[in-house]
């Protein structure tokens, strides 16, 4: 309500007051009837004329009026009040007005009321967005509104947060949306920011909403409006959240002895039917094993904490906050944390009666120390730990007797036979003590604004931004292991990259009213500017692991250098126009001109419009009887927005150097095409529509809004798949296919007050239908093994679809193999059979078929909070349902690869003469090329409902002369339970390092991914 309070304050500041001989003074008290509160900025209005006034922090207010005049209380959220002048004190209590207790929305580049909203759009307050101590803004969102699908990329802190507005748009261009705060784009993940430093979040989900922002908004648009002052007395406030963390559930795996154990019954099946006899582990290989769990082994309980304080306050003219906010959060895997330390300031002044002024600077400096954490090295990062420690065998101690991580079992036991028993992977633990990777990061986020008041319906208003970051990536890969096999020569990487992006736009918004008729129009421009610069070096051999010598230049071996620059740039005209009558019925509409430097000169513009309606239903006469009905508005849109998330300069050839032409017998140094480019390359275009209702009932005690939408995205831009014959150039980016997304969103409530307390239930769901309607190819996606995928997106199924062998069970007999179709020479009983899915009764590649995707097909999120006396609780349901999962871990560790661990699931399900399992083949090395295919086998149900968030805590009351104005104390619980099917860590993750760059093609591969923790803390707000 303050904040309400504070805008109508700031937005008649420059009323005049006209004083006449006749003049009578009038003052007094305005106050809010419900809580007796006095009401800052309210307007005192002589009626009939222009003299006016506002009242002040204290809700006082002093006006000259002629005598017999009529004065006019009004403020945003009440009803207007009328009273005869009369000399000496007036005191007025002002009552709430139902209809317009509607928060104001940022929309675009406006601010309107949530009852004349005509799109899809759903907002999340600062009191949710800070329940949950998380790292990111992104994060703050997950299941907070329907339709919005959050997901961690890792569980690791600072991991990077995938969100997905309405599905998934685009098979290889991003899906992100656009990130806009307080009016400027950022660029990337908002690890800019903290979520302390936010007072909402508003979501613009379709395009009747969003195509003001054109080509950027196909995705959806995220406005973030960060925290101001207000006017009144200095507050100063301290908030704290410090805990710890542990893991959740963990697979389950194989003891030394079931390992031994199974181990011997592959050995002896094998060595049958084998020229090359296996040894058993048996007589003398038997030695005193340890048993190590070596999944446990990596994790830890590990501390967070979240500390920020800030001032705010000011007078009716200027408002200001300051303020620092201090995140750390140790890894509950050994090695990882991220610190992030956030300086904020903002200030707004009227300086003039026409001219209002603010200014936002966000600074923050932030250290992510990680170690890999998703994928097996395909990529360069290295093989995650947690797979490591899936594979690392429990006979393997972690150390040996003088300290050090045991690496080849061979060096533990003595006899190169152990690599065999147990496997030759790395010591995860040890991986975990020496990878030294740190992002160390520098952001900057400044934006200014300037509003001019020409008259009380004509504004001006430009806003300048800046958005700057710093980053170093330092990776030092040292020797070690058994023979110093591991990194034999030494490395060290580091890699600064710069961001520089600027936006400067400026809007014209005139608002004019003729009786019950209201038109407004905004008129505006924008452009952005983006420019980037990379410097690489590298170094490796060094004389010394101390780290005071690990340094670019200090090492004996090759050292190579690169540098790299890049830029691109945003112009863009953009129009609305809105009409009602009577606040009944409305309509809208947008166009915006963009042009893009990331197309060719002849496609760099494209045009983006859309056109809403919409109809408040309570507002007509025969509805005003209809007691039971609070709120009843239908509404309906359609527009065509844009996407332009392609890598720069892709509408180009490109040339690298580093290659070698023969010229008369010797190599020379020269360049090579390594790039094709497409000069037609032009918009992705989305073309959506959208209607919706919203429904209030028993005064606002229950409702809820439905949308349904039908979005359609064309002209995709994909890369193109080409022939091996083309060569090593990388594929051309092309305009190719359209994809559907259409669904439903429902967001519900009930709330309830009593005297000395209440509750409110908030429940919302997203439904989605993602398919592909034309494409020229298919495009293989989501490698799991050396030139094998798992995902296929065509025609007809959604994108990333898993195109995989349908399991049928198990071979029993010689009889059944033989009266099955053929599936290969050396197939078996215990053998995994597969179904015939092309009729020619063979086994083969036609015989793969669609099953599932990594795209949820519901998401939901439950909010349940309630109060007594000082008494609070909250309980926060998060969750996702009908997306697969792709386990490749188990590819390989149930696969029965190499000496490396297994699941207890396989130890108990596995096939044997004696236990006709039909979920798991039996054990043999020589059964894997039948047994381990991308099948349904590995193919997983990643169904979750999560207790993300519990909290109890109490609030205190003091006495107004006290010097603590509030303070509240809570506990709460994070992650709690997860009530999944999926096997593995953790359902909730999206893509490995692996296929980073194949995006949502090759989402839901498991590698062994590092899992979200639950997180245990104490917090306090208080406030003097």
């Amino acid at each position: 309500m303050n904040s309400r309070k504070l805008l109508i304050a700031l937005a008649t500041i420059f009323a005049s007051v006209a004083v006449s001989a006749q003049n009578i003074m009038v003052e007094g008290t305005v106050k809010d009837a419900s809580n007796g509160e006095p009401v800052i900025g309210a307007y005192v209005l002589e009626a009939g004329t222009s003299n006016g006034t506002i009242t002040d922090i204290d809700g006082n207010y002093t006006i000259n009026v002629a005598s017999g005049a009529k004065l006019q209380f009004s403020s945003i959220g009440y009803q207007t009040a009328e009273a005869a002048a009369v000399e000496g004190t007036l005191n007025i209590n002002l009552e709430l007005d139902s209809q317009l207790l509607d928060d104001a929305v940022v929309i675009g580049y406006a601010v309107v009321k949530k009852r004349d909203v005509l799109g899809a759009v759903s907002t999340v307050d600062r009191e949710k967005l800070t329940a949950v101590p998380v790292a990111t803004v992104q994060s703050s969102l997950q299941g907070r509104i329907a339709g919005v699908e959050v997901a961690s990329q890792t569980g690791a802190p600072g991991a990077t947060i995938s969100v997905r507005v309405r599905g998934t748009s685009s098979i290889s261009s991003g899906n992100d949306p656009l990130y806009i705060v307080d009016g400027i784009p950022v660029e990337g993940a908002l690890n800019t920011l903290s979520p302390s430093d936010i007072e909402n979040i508003t979501v613009l989900k379709d395009a009747s909403s969003a195509a003001i922002y054109g080509s950027r908004a196909s995705n959806g648009v995220v406005l973030i409006t960060t925290r101001s002052g207000k006017a009144g007395r200095t507050v100063v406030n301290y908030s704290m959240q410090t805990g710890f963390q542990t893991h959740g559930h963990l697979t389950e795996m194989a003891t030394t002895d079931e390992y031994i154990k199974l181990y011997n019954e592959a050995a002896t099946a094998d060595n049958g039917s084998s020229v090359v006899k296996r040894p058993l582990i048996e007589g003398s290989y038997i030695q005193d094993f340890p048993n190590v769990n070596h999944l446990e082994e990596i994790f830890r309980v590990a501390p967070i904490n979240n500390h920020e304080i800030s001032v705010s306050g000011g007078n009716e003219k200027t408002q200001y906050v300051v303020g620092a906010t201090y995140y750390n959060q140790q890894g509950i895997i050994r090695g990882t944390d991220y610190q992030r330390v956030n300086v904020r300031s903002s200030i707004t002044s009227q300086a003039t009666n026409w001219l209002k002024l603010s200014l936002n600077t966000n600074g923050g400096l932030s250290s992510n120390r990680s170690v890999s954490s998703s994928g097996d090295g395909y990529a360069g990062e290295g093989g995650s730990v947690v797979r490591y420690a899936l594979f690392r065998n429990p006979a393997i101690p972690v150390k040996a007797a003088d300290g050090s991580y045991v690496d080849l079992p061979s060096e533990y036991y003595g006899n190169a036979s152990y690599n065999s028993f147990f496997g030759d992977g790395y010591s995860p633990e040890g991986l975990c003590e020496y990878t030294d990777r740190t992002t160390k990061q520098k952001t900057l986020l400044m934006n200014g604004n300037v509003l001019i008041n020409f008259s009380k319906n004509i504004f001006w208003k430009t806003t300048a931004g800046v958005d700057y970051k710093s980053s170093t990536l330092r990776v030092y890969n040292p020797t070690w292991g058994t023979n110093n096999r591991i990194n034999a020569n030494d490395s060290l990487d580091v890699t600064n990259t710069e961001e520089m992006n600027w936006t400067v736009n400026s809007t014209f918004n005139h608002l004019l009213t003729f009786g019950q008729h209201n038109v407004s129009y905004l008129v505006g421009g924008e452009a952005v500017k983006n420019h980037a610069k990379t410097f690489a070096a590298s170094d490796s051999s060094f004389p010394a692991n101390d780290p005071s010598l690990i340094y670019i230049g200090k090492g004996q071996g090759v050292k190579n250098q690169t540098q790299g620059e890049s830029g691109s740039a945003l112009l863009s005209f953009f129009a609305q126009a809105s009409y009602n009558y009577a606040g009944k019925y409305y309509v809208s509409a947008i166009i915006r001109e963009d042009g893009s430097s990331r197309f060719s000169k002849g496609n760099r513009w494209g045009t983006f419009y859309s056109v809403s309606a919409g109809w408040n239903m309570e507002e007509e006469e025969w509805m005003k009887s209809v007691d039971e009905i609070s709120k009843l508005k239908i509404r309906a849109g359609f527009g065509s927005i844009g996407n332009q998330n392609i890598g720069l300069y892709a509408y180009s050839d490109r040339y690298s150097q580093g290659y070698y032409y023969s010229f008369g017998g010797s190599a020379s140094n020269g360049y090579a095409q390594t790039t094709l480019g497409n000069s037609d390359l032009k918009w992705e275009t989305s073309n959506q529509f959208n209607i919706g209702v919203d429904m209030e009932f028993l005064k606002g005690e229950v409702g809820f809004s439905l949308d349904y939408y039908y979005k359609v995205t064309k002209d995709m831009l994909v890369q193109q798949a080409l022939p091996l014959s083309i060569g090593y150039s990388s594929a051309p980016w092309v305009n190719n296919g359209s994809v559907l997304n259409t669904g439903v969103d429902v967001e519900l409530f009930y709330r309830k007050s009593y005297r000395d307390g209440g509750f409110e239930i908030n429940l919302n769901g997203g439904f989605l239908h993602n398919e592909v309607l034309s494409i020229n190819a298919p495009i293989l996606g989501g490698r799991v093994d050396s030139g094998v995928y798992a995902t296929k997106t065509d025609v007809g199924h959604p994108i990333g679809s898993f195109y995989v062998y349908k399991m049928e069970g198990i071979f029993q007999d010689k009889i059944d193999v033989m009266t099955s179709p053929y599936q290969g020479k050396n197939v078996t009983a215990g053998d995994v059979k597969y179904a015939d899915m092309d009729g020619n009764n063979t086994i083969n590649e036609n015989d793969r078929t669609y099953m599932g995707s990594a795209i949820p097909i519901v998401t939901t999120g439950l909010n349940i909070s309630g109060n007594y006396k000082g008494f609070f609780a909250s309980a926060f349901f998060q969750g996702a349902f009908g997306q697969k999962i792709f386990s490749q871990v188990n590819y390989d560790i149930e696969g029965y690869y190499r000496g490396f661990n297994v699941t207890k699931r396989y130890i108990d399900e596995h096939w044997t003469p004696e236990n006709g399992s039909n979920t798991q083949p039996r054990a043999s090395w020589s059964g894997k090329t039948n047994n381990v295919k991308v099948s349904s086998r590995f193919l997983e149900d990643g169904s979750y409902f999560r207790l993300k968030n519990l909290q109890i805590g109490y609030a205190f009351n003091f006495k107004e002369d006290f010097a603590i104005k509030s303070c509240r104390i809570f506990i709460a619980a994070t992650n709690l339970f997860t009530i999944t099917r999926y096997n593995g860590l953790d359902p909730e993750m999206t893509v490995s390092t692996n296929s980073a760059a194949e995006g949502d093609r090759a989402n839901g591969i498991d590698w062994g991914t590092y899992p979200v923790a639950k997180n245990y803390t104490l917090g306090l707000n208080i406030s003097f």
